[in-house]
């Protein structure tokens, strides 16, 4: 085994070990939480595997695993900090933009994947990474709206999407390392969308009084 291939197989360590965290708790919580240690152990994940992507020339995995990253360390604030980190939150979106454009640009035609992977695979990977992406942005925004961090519904939905797109570009280029990272997705998933919510309840009176104050 090659210090890459260690490297990515430690990724999927972190990214299997925060989805069995988070299942575990939010089984004992009867509804779908986002316990402080599913970040951190993400922070370490994207880092990880998005160092394998890189070098591997992977770039539709790369580039969503760049962009997770800083919705990730958002999330590590927000889980600590609570109401201090409030207008922090656009430092990390302008970044986000930024980021997510660079490397876009630089890496969406990565000579590697030419050779890897055929067009319409390739698609498939980038539509993928889209949904997969796209779901913790809608997280992100759902977080900064409820002022700590939780897993909307839509979050499940967009991850099973993803999932099974990057699942099937996966085993189509035939790496193991990222067959092993997505192929338990999609049970974390299901089982996710099976339990309630872990959405903040609306206080009544709280939405009354907006309601009638026009607000």
């Amino acid at each position: 085994m090659t210090a890459l291939e260690a490297l990515g197989w430690a990724g999927n360590g972190f990214y299997f070990s925060r989805f069995f965290v988070q299942w575990w708790q939010s089984e004992r919580a009867g509804k779908s939480v986002a316990p402080p240690i599913f970040w951190w152990l993400s922070v370490a994940g994207a880092a990880t595997l998005g160092t394998y992507a890189y070098y591997s020339a992977d770039s539709p995995l790369f580039v969503g695993y760049a962009i997770t990253f800083v919705i990730y360390v958002r999330n590590v604030m927000i889980a600590y900090m609570g109401e201090r980190a409030g207008k922090i939150g656009t430092i990390p979106s302008v970044i986000l933009g930024l980021v997510a454009s660079v490397l876009m640009l630089q890496f969406g035609t990565a000579p590697g994947d030419a050779e890897a992977a055929s067009r319409p695979w390739l698609i498939a990977a980038f539509i993928g990474q889209a949904f997969f992406s796209m779901r913790f942005v809608i997280q992100w925004y759902a977080t900064e709206r409820a002022g700590r961090a939780y897993f909307p519904r839509s979050f499940w939905w967009f991850s099973l999407i993803g999932n099974v797109l990057l699942l099937a570009y996966a085993i189509q280029r035939g790496d193991p390392i990222f067959i092993a990272g997505f192929a338990a997705g999609p049970f974390v998933q299901i089982r996710n969308l099976m339990l309630p919510s872990g959405e903040p309840e609306v206080d009544p009176k709280v939405d009354s009084e907006g309601a009638a104050s026009g607000t």
